[in-house]
């Protein structure tokens, strides 16, 4: 069974006191509520380096909360009781998101998987042809690298537990294999950083 949902900017609301910056709609769920917190990491546009996720728009029913643990820029994926769900780490220059769980598990996300890569190459002349008739149609240009993106053993063999399709800006969660909280927490760093 797997779990697809969303993420998306949430509009401007005045009728809370949360800092509601996201919401993480679940296909046949309830949605999930992204308050970002008020310490920035100087990245661009200052982003925020802690949120929490809640069951509710008001802030009453915490799932899990984010934050910073260390100088490396890792994150702390926190359950309400004060339990640890996860180590997230950021992609760096080479556009790897990684995270670790409590038992060691390690989940290594690249953007661009081999099969989204091997579609980019064989199609490339024809976006290439797009690009310069939009070009000359006074459109502009249109080009974007394969997006997709898994998140596999540390080895990179074996099942996916959370994939983002970039297409349709979705992820597809195997509960049985990742928390749900922590695969949230991914897709919010994910669709922040993208």
């Amino acid at each position: 069974m797997t779990t697809v949902f969303g993420v998306h900017a949430q509009a401007t609301q005045g009728n809370t006191a949360l800092n509601l910056q996201s919401v993480i709609k679940v296909r046949g769920g309830n949605p999930v509520y992204v308050a970002r917190g008020l310490s920035t990491d100087g990245g661009p546009e200052g982003l925020a380096t802690d949120f929490t996720l809640y069951e509710d728009q008001a802030g009453q029913k915490p799932l899990c909360a984010v934050s910073r643990r260390g100088p490396d820029g890792t994150l702390a994926v926190t359950a309400p009781d004060g339990s640890v769900l996860a180590q997230l780490r950021p992609p760096a220059a080479g556009r790897r998101y990684e995270l670790e769980l409590p038992d060691g598990t390690r989940l290594v996300g690249r953007a661009g998987t081999v099969g989204a890569w091997a579609v980019y190459v064989v199609l490339s002349p024809l976006t290439l042809l797009y690009n310069a008739a939009s070009l000359i149609g006074g459109y502009g240009i249109d080009w974007h690298l394969p997006s997709r993106t898994a998140w596999r053993p540390s080895g990179g063999f074996g099942p996916a537990s959370l994939k983002f399709n970039g297409i349709t800006d979705k992820y597809r969660l195997r509960p049985s294999r990742l928390d749900p909280r922590v695969a949230y927490a991914q897709a919010v760093l994910h669709f922040w950083s993208t």
